[in-house]
């Protein structure tokens, strides 16, 4: 399961890699569109904000893998190390319910996401605001769900993490 966690791990950073390109991209041609020709290109804003809600929900779930969200090493310091465990542990498992508890309130997002616009993004079925926003916390959170599970079996197993970059 692992290995399957650690090929998802990449892929998905891949993919964020590509989505800062792509914001990068974007914002350049705007300001050269803009301010060299005089001619600026339509949508670029709307492809780097939507870039970025994408990678914003995906990144977290990876930094959460890594280890790299800000955290408070006090009890680390001043516990036993089978206390650490066990706190890692429940750790892990309260993102896990919180986040399964978000995942389920979800729709209640959707009196508020009436008042959001994306500029010139055109109506259809793949510009859907479920599309742009929902479904990237949807599977920002459900990896991370994963990973903290991920991270639970391996504080059980004794093993040592996975310093996966």
């Amino acid at each position: 399961m692992t290995t399957l966690l650690s090929g998802l791990h990449r892929l998905t950073l891949w993919f964020c890699a590509a989505l800062a390109v792509a914001i990068i991209g974007a914002l350049s041609v705007q300001i050269v569109s803009r301010y060299v020709f005089n001619a600026p290109v339509h949508m670029t804003d709307d492809i780097a904000e939507i870039s970025l809600i994408w990678m914003t929900f995906l990144g977290a779930a990876l930094v959460y893998r890594e280890g790299g969200h800000i955290g408070l090493d006090l009890l680390d310091t001043l516990t036993r190390p089978a206390l650490r465990r066990w706190l890692r542990i429940v750790l892990h498992l309260l993102v896990v319910a919180v986040l399964a508890y978000v995942i389920t309130q979800v729709r209640q997002l959707y009196p508020l996401m009436s008042r959001l616009e994306f500029g010139t993004v055109p109506k259809g079925p793949l510009t859907s605001k479920f599309v742009l926003i929902l479904l990237p916390f949807g599977i920002g959170a459900g990896m991370t769900i994963l990973f903290a599970l991920e991270a639970v079996w391996t504080e059980l197993r004794g093993a040592p993490a996975e310093a996966d970059t």
